[in-house]
């Protein structure tokens, strides 16, 4: 996973993060080259992202990594999934 140009994260924080699963998302993004990107999809606020990890420990490094130098783009608007398609 560290030799990709960009890791996509889709659909971040639909569950809650059990300790392992915030040792390991941890891990990820700590593996991370600092010149490669990561994306991540959510339609959580980033400021509820914290309490989505069970650890706050992993919360907090974790989020460091990803939100250090980031863009952010929140987008409002129609839901794309209920636009029907023309055949």
């Amino acid at each position: 996973m560290s030799s990709y140009d960009l890791l996509v994260v889709d659909d971040f924080g639909l569950m809650n993060l059990d300790l392992d699963k915030c040792r390991n998302l941890f891990e990820v993004f700590d593996c991370r080259d600092p010149y490669k990107s990561i994306l991540l999809v959510s339609q959580i606020p980033v400021n509820a992202w914290y309490d989505i990890f069970s650890d706050h420990t992993y919360a907090e490094a974790s989020l460091a990594r990803v939100l250090n130098e980031s863009y952010r783009l929140e987008m409002n608007g129609k839901n794309m999934r209920k636009i029907k398609v023309l055949t």
